[in-house]
């Protein structure tokens, strides 16, 4: 009996397996720019299309000359602020007396030891 005989064409499958490579780390590659581009506040999309017509490094070069958008830099400022007023009132409130009592009432803790409960 005859059996098929299969035969593998090796030059096509590593001509396949190095298109999807190169496809792989292409994608890759643009979704630096993507990512640059949603966190300065600009068009992640727009970013995409033109890594596709033009190079993803001229992309992350651009990004990185224009910076945020100046509504993305209000935002930022606005949540740095809020956290520097968190960060801040919980030692404006403590009396001096309160963390002397915490002290006595504690002997082996210290002052971070007081802050890092709060």
């Amino acid at each position: 009996m005859n059996e098929p005989q299969i035969t593998i064409e090796w030059k096509m499958l590593l001509f396949t397996i190095l298109a999807l490579t190169i496809l792989t780390l292409v994608i890759l590659l643009i979704s630096i720019p993507v990512k640059m581009a949603n966190k300065r506040g600009r068009s992640g999309f727009g970013w995409f299309i033109f890594c596709l017509f033009f190079s993803p490094f001229l992309a992350m070069l651009l990004l990185a000359v224009l910076g945020e958008t100046d509504e993305k830099r209000r935002e930022r400022i606005i949540e740095e602020e809020k956290l520097r007023n968190q960060y801040r009132e919980p030692v404006a409130t403590n009396s001096t007396n309160e963390i002397k009592n915490w002290l006595q009432a504690n002997p082996g803790k210290s002052l971070n030891d007081y802050y890092r409960k709060i």
